[in-house]
């Protein structure tokens, strides 16, 4: 196996290990030392992968999740070979949703703290950073090519309705304290907004 690959392997062991930790545990219950050790690394190695716990939170929302959206999404389309773009954009954003519940409830709510912070201070590269949403702008291009939205709107603003109601949904999700089926419930929102697209 190469280093680069090994290092790749290193890194998701950290992140699903702190996830576990702070989905059980609670954020504020998790040490660095405690992620380490159940990890089986060093702590010079988590310091490799992340600057600090906040770090890991700042990043799943970017590399992580395009990690997992992309394996995610690319599995459910592998089960049927026909799918019609709209059937893999709502794969896609499926994808989305299923990281969130993934990841959970407490890391989604200081992922949009976090991220929302750097925000005001400018220092943010929100959209740069989430380069596996070009999957999803590829697909509505690739709609509007064939036509299969009844709308005037641009790719882009077909992306920013649909990241909108994705993000929103998320957002909603915390204030209601998990309260409904994330993945459930969004994908019946998303099959109803795709059909009216």
């Amino acid at each position: 196996m190469l280093r680069k690959e090994r290092a790749i392997l290193t890194k998701n062991k950290v992140f699903e290990t702190a996830i576990e930790l702070i989905r059980t545990k609670g954020y504020d219950n998790v040490t660095i030392s405690e992620i380490c050790e159940k990890a089986g690394v060093a702590k010079g190695t988590f310091y490799v992968h992340y600057k600090s716990k906040e770090d890991i939170i700042k990043e799943s929302y970017y590399s992580d999740m395009s990690e997992f959206v992309l394996k995610n999404y690319k599995r459910l389309i592998s089960e049927d070979n026909d799918m019609s773009i709209k059937d893999k954009i709502e794969k896609f954003l499926i994808s989305e949703f299923e990281f969130t519940n993934y990841v959970g409830f407490e890391m989604t709510c200081r992922a949009y703290i976090t991220n929302l912070t750097e925000c005001i201070s400018k220092e943010t590269k929100h959209f740069e950073k989430r380069d596996f949403t070009k999957e999803l702008k590829d697909l509505i291009s690739e709609g509007i090519d064939q036509k299969v939205f009844d709308t005037n709107q641009t790719s882009e603003e077909i992306f920013l309705y649909l990241e909108s109601f994705v993000r929103g949904f998320m957002a909603s999700w915390c204030f209601s304290n998990s309260e409904f089926d994330i993945v459930k419930d969004g994908e019946r929102y998303i099959k109803e907004i795709l059909r009216k697209l």
